[in-house]
């Protein structure tokens, strides 16, 4: 015999059940109100660095890099001791890559720690406007991942910088979703 049965719900994420005495289950569901939809922003480059206007120009790893990247789902690691260039040369190739056509895609993760990549994963979230982001339960890391995999958002370039510990890249973060 059920007694007591009421729902209680608090503003967008603190949801409960009150239950006064029960002898038998109870099933609880939950419904979140649709999201509105908010449309896509053209594509747009997010390199949080200025061009550095003294630049010198290494143009055979420039070029190195461009062509490995040319290629589909390539990958490119720039590796090396701290305070030789790595990232000068990466906000670099963003924004070459980002003039080449105002069709692509750039996105910048700090990644010196998980929660920075979470974070980072968020922002590119919110500034392409992806539907769910903003549910309580919401695997933003994976609704990224979904978003860069569908060829229909066009090209892109994800530059993870200050990677200087290859464990903020395990567990929960990106090496789930990229290892696939």
């Amino acid at each position: 015999m059920a007694y007591c049965v009421s729902s209680v719900a608090f503003g967008d994420g603190d949801r409960g059940v009150q239950v006064g005495q029960s002898n038998a289950p109870i099933q609880t569901s939950f419904y979140y109100p649709p999201e509105p939809v908010e449309p896509t922003p053209p594509p747009f480059a997010s390199i949080p660095f200025r061009r550095d206007p003294t630049f010198v120009d290494r143009g055979d790893i420039l070029d190195q890099i461009g062509r490995q990247c040319s290629e589909p789902a390539s990958r490119v690691a720039i590796v090396g001791l701290g305070g030789i260039g790595k990232s000068q040369l990466a906000i670099e190739f963003a924004y070459r890559f980002a003039a080449h056509s105002a069709e692509k895609w750039v996105f910048w993760v700090h990644a010196s720690t998980q929660a920075r990549v979470i974070e980072g994963f968020k922002s590119i979230a919110d500034k392409v406007r992806l539907m769910g982001r903003n549910r309580p339960d919401a695997d933003v890391l994976q609704l990224v991942f979904d978003w860069l995999c569908d060829g229909r958002n066009g090209k892109w370039l994800l530059v993870l910088d200050s990677v200087d510990d290859s464990d903020v890249l395990v567990h929960n973060t990106i090496q789930v979703y990229y290892a696939r």
